[in-house]
């Protein structure tokens, strides 16, 4: 076989997409190198490049992997030219990090010879893959290939150590994930001059044109908040910054989770359905708090949930104890021993 494993990802602006999936996937990619279970040389990304999934080249031309790039619909989720693509490569693995995988897709891929690793997939592929991983998801259906639960989440960090909780808020920390779809960032904007602290607020952009800066700048200036906001994009130095945060407001992708195992307590607000449902989830965890009235986004729910968190020390520090002791970071590094103790004639050089 030409090459041993295969991601199959994809990021870009169509709904439910984002940027986490690729994220994910160049995380555990890394880390398999970085074990020494398989050579950088041994993984290529597969991903799309048709109108709303363009983000997919941008962030992995920026990886060491290599990648190829499909156009033209022709690796359109589930469909019959991404099966007859992804079974040509003869690869001994394909990870599928996706939201929905067929039955037919999947199935295709293990008749064809290939071992099939599943990410948080609602699908009804899931089941037959040789190994599906639900991190994030709690209601799917549980079978024998299935393992489940926070500890499993893959971060973009191996070492998550929490600060203290201060009495003090002296540092608010802002992020909407690699794209933010439904422009959350001028939303939080829009009411800070409403919300009733006296801080540092720090907004990290994911992928963010000269025009919408602009747009954030201008709102900022206009309404007399230089003083207080600092704008960062895609900064080099990003958990230095959120790991510092006495309190976040961020979208329910994997950055709710790494404040979490910062012990950051945080807002979430989601960009899309399944985030909603994973921040419903940490809030009933007591986890984080919901910024928004289900997918609506309401100024006067956001300004109660901020002020319960800002003005409540004991809540605060409840929230990052939960946090702290439910996800631990390490998750990337149990996927890992997953997939050597499953598959050992794969990871291996």
């Amino acid at each position: 076989m030409s090459r041993k494993v295969i991601f199959r990802c994809d990021a870009g602006h169509a709904p439910e997409i984002g940027t986490g999936h690729i994220a994910r996937s160049k995380t555990l990619a890394n880390n398999l190198v970085e074990k020494g279970l398989l050579r950088r040389g041994d993984i290529v990304f597969y991903t799309r490049d048709d109108p709303d999934y363009d983000l997919g080249d941008k962030y992995l031309r920026e990886s060491e992997f290599s990648y190829k790039v499909h156009s033209n619909f022709e690796l359109e989720a589930n469909s019959e030219s991404e099966l007859m693509i992804l079974k040509s490569l003869n690869a001994r693995m394909i990870i599928m990090d996706r939201l929905e995988t067929s039955e037919d897709l999947i199935k295709g891929l293990c008749s064809a010879g290939s071992k099939v690793v599943s990410f948080d997939d609602y699908g009804e592929g899931r089941v037959f893959a040789d190994l599906a991983i639900s991190a994030i998801f709690d209601d799917v259906i549980e079978t024998a290939n299935l393992f489940s639960g926070y500890e499993y989440l893959v971060l973009s960090e191996e070492l998550y150590v929490p600060k203290p909780v201060k009495k003090k808020l002296s540092n608010i920390v802002a992020t909407f994930g690699g794209h933010d779809a439904r422009d959350l960032c001028q939303f939080f904007l829009e009411n800070l001059k409403n919300l009733s602290f006296a801080c540092r607020v720090n907004i990290v952009l994911g992928s963010c044109d000269d025009y919408t800066l602009s747009k954030y700048t201008n709102y900022v200036l206009n309404n007399q908040l230089q003083d207080q906001v600092k704008f960062f994009i895609r900064p080099i130095n990003y958990h230095e910054i959120i790991s510092n945060a006495d309190i976040a407001v961020t979208s329910g992708g994997l950055s709710i989770f790494e404040f979490a195992a910062y012990g950051v307590p945080s807002i979430g607000l989601p960009q899309y359905k399944h985030q909603l449902r994973t921040i419903e989830k940490l809030r009933d965890e007591s986890i984080s708090f919901l910024g928004s009235d289900g997918m609506r986004l309401s100024s006067d729910f956001f300004k109660d949930s901020f002020d319960k968190l800002v003005n409540n020390y004991n809540c605060r520090k409840k929230i990052a104890m939960n946090a702290r002791r439910k996800v631990d970071g390490g998750g990337v590094n149990k996927i890992t021993k997953l997939l050597t103790d499953k598959f050992p004639e794969i990871f291996n050089v």
